[in-house]
């Protein structure tokens, strides 16, 4: 060691010697197979703890940190590979993963592989698996962006071989789905293991890159393998391996689509799913298998799509809209219609039953609906019309004023304004808007970019300053509020009727953590007029803004103070304002121009 790498990493090195962690072990470090000990004792738990303490505390330097790592890779290479599987030192490894080097990594991938099996029974250990596995991806992403080094060549050829080798061991496996996933996405390119599957925290799990040759081939090579399975279809009715089919298509789709259509019509007829309604029935009835189906539904062809359709979903969209699993098939099944013939023979088997949708609390349903039919531009008005039958305010011509708050706290007619079974009369007069609907905010959302949202507009208009306070204020209102600003299908003079409505209110609204954005939108999107309009209103209470956490954005934003002080000074501002996001958004919009005439041309 030299002189400097025994100043810079002195506490480094005193602080591994001190551990108290005796190598008791000797021999061929690599003959992890035949040294198992069943117990892993205190003492190198311990060990392990101090490391972990040591890894957060950090180090003063680079050399610092890789000349402890260094001597800690060198006991955990000697280590039981029961070490791998003990409860608490899942963290710590997977810390050390992260932070090894690639002959590290590739030495740990060479104990792994000694010993798959072993580590795949065990479920702890899998983590620390799947954290090592993802190192190869980092490793090839950066050999491929980097200047290499015959040195760094070998390295990386020796790294890529061991891992391909386990990928061999693993062909077939439908049972360990993390590990199984983890390696197919680092076949195929695109990664993405959440911390929740992973268990443990770590700094990068999700992205994309492009994987060397022999890694694509090794990924259609282990999809093969699966699929050729003599007992593949029992095993996809076992929960584990359906999981493992979820993982494949969604990659396959990415990587190379036909071979994704090959597979799922493979799937499909082994499983008897485009023969048999009750054999889809019963798949989709699970919560494993619902997850299958869409996933096969999104990742289809539109003739696969449409063939399933017609051949098991048609005429039962009722029963999949109830049915407590099966219903997220069929929001799948809506998003998914390829064009409007298709979904409007789907709109017409469930408009008469929205009712039933609802009651159910099946709203993802609805919400599919409505973004198709913004998507392919059909069914716009008969949808709105059959969910104001829903909610019983469609008939009489005088409740169609209360959509909008039905919609948004998701009541009917008749419960909102407490009527009781057999009366006709409320027990409320004009009730107080509760809590908004997250579902509810959504559907509305949609329904104000429709081509023609008259009824909800004037829905919105007939609801009284207070309730409409009370929607710009809430999480999931406010969200409708900025919708309505901003929509293009919302005329202008409804807009500054909207302003209007809102006048007595607007102080409460600006002193909003949620409202606080409304007024921020309508400032970006309604003309000086409008702006002139609410400017006076917040000049009445300039003290209560400029003394409120959320209203003094608004007060300064809004040029309040300006306005008070100087009128001419504050409509110049704006103006001047106004001009320069004209200028931006034509700058924004200049390439879309350029496109639509070369096109022409």
């Amino acid at each position: 060691m030299s002189k400097t790498s025994q100043g810079k990493g002195s506490r480094c090195f005193i602080l591994y010697v001190n551990m108290g962690k005796k190598d008791k072990k000797k021999g061929n470090p690599k003959s992890h197979s035949r040294q198992i000990n069943r117990k892993v004792d205190d003492e190198t738990v311990n060990y392990y703890s101090r490391i972990a303490a040591t890894l957060d505390e950090g180090f003063e330097g680079q050399e610092e940190q890789e000349l402890f790592l260094h001597n800690v890779f060198i006991q955990l290479e000697k280590e039981d590979i029961h070490v791998f599987m003990h409860p608490s030192l899942q963290e710590v490894l997977v810390k050390l993963t992260e932070l090894s080097s690639i002959e590290q990594a590739t030495k740990l991938l060479q104990i792994l592989k000694e010993n798959t099996e072993e580590l795949l029974n065990d479920g702890k250990s899998r983590k620390v698996m799947c954290s090592l596995l993802l190192q190869v991806a980092e490793f090839v992403e950066k050999d491929i962006d980097s200047q290499r080094s015959e040195e760094n060549d070998d390295h990386m050829e020796e790294l890529k071989d061991v891992f391909l080798e386990i990928c061999q061991s693993l062909k077939g496996d439908v049972e360990n789905v993390l590990v199984v996933k983890t390696v197919l996405q680092i076949l195929g390119g695109h990664v993405n293991i959440s911390a929740k599957e992973l268990g443990v925290k770590r700094t990068k799990t999700a992205w994309s890159y492009t994987p060397p040759i022999e890694f694509i081939q090794t990924f259609h090579e282990m999809c093969d393998t699966i699929f050729s399975l003599e007992d593949i279809e029992k095993k996809v009715e076992h929960n584990k391996a359906s999981m493992v089919l979820t993982h494949i298509f969604p990659l396959l789709h990415k990587v190379d689509q036909a071979a994704c259509h090959k597979f799922i019509r493979k799937y499909l007829t082994m499983s008897s799913v485009l023969q048999d309604y009750e054999k889809f029935l019963w798949l989709v009835s699970d919560s494993r298998g619902s997850f299958l189906m869409q996933t096969v539904i999104e990742c289809s062809s539109d003739e696969i799509y449409t063939e399933l359709y017609t051949s098991v979903c048609k005429g039962h969209l009722l029963n999949l809209a109830i049915h407590p699993q099966a219903n997220f098939v069929l929001e799948s099944l809506i998003a998914r219609a390829v064009d409007k013939d298709q979904f409007e023979d789907i709109f017409m088997e469930l408009k008469e039953n929205f009712e039933d949708v609802l009651a159910f609390n099946h709203l993802r349903i609805i919400s599919s609906l409505a973004k198709a039919s913004l998507k392919l531009k059909t069914c716009q008005m008969k949808l709105v019309k059959h969910l104001m039958r829903a909610f019983h305010c469609f008939e009489p011509e005088d409740r169609q004023g209360l959509f909008v708050p039905l919609l948004a706290t998701l009541t009917t007619y008749e419960v909102y304004f407490g009527i009781e079974e057999g009366s006709d009369k409320p027990t409320k007069e004009n009730p107080t808007l509760g809590k908004v609907n997250i579902h509810g905010s959504l559907i509305l959302q949609t329904l104000l970019e429709f081509k023609n949202p008259k009824y909800v507009v004037n829905s919105f208009l007939q609801m009284t300053p207070e309730n409409l306070r009370n929607m710009a204020c809430d999480s999931s209102g406010s969200r409708v509020m900025e919708v309505f600003f901003k929509s293009c299908t919302v005329t202008e003079k409804n807009k500054a009727a909207m302003v209007d409505q809102l006048q007595d209110v607007l102080q409460d609204i600006a002193c909003s953590s949620c409202g606080s954005w409304i007024i921020e939108t309508m400032w970006k999107e309604l003309p000086l007029q409008k702006k002139t309009d609410i400017v006076k209103i917040l000049a009445k209470h300039e003290r209560r803004l400029s003394n409120d956490q959320y209203g003094r954005y608004i007060h300064k934003n809004c040029g309040v103070s300006t306005y008070i002080h100087n009128v001419k000074n504050w409509k110049e501002m704006q103006t001047s304002s106004q001009k320069k996001r004209k200028m931006f958004q034509e700058i924004l919009e200049a390439p879309d121009i350029k496109k639509k005439k070369k096109k022409k041309a």
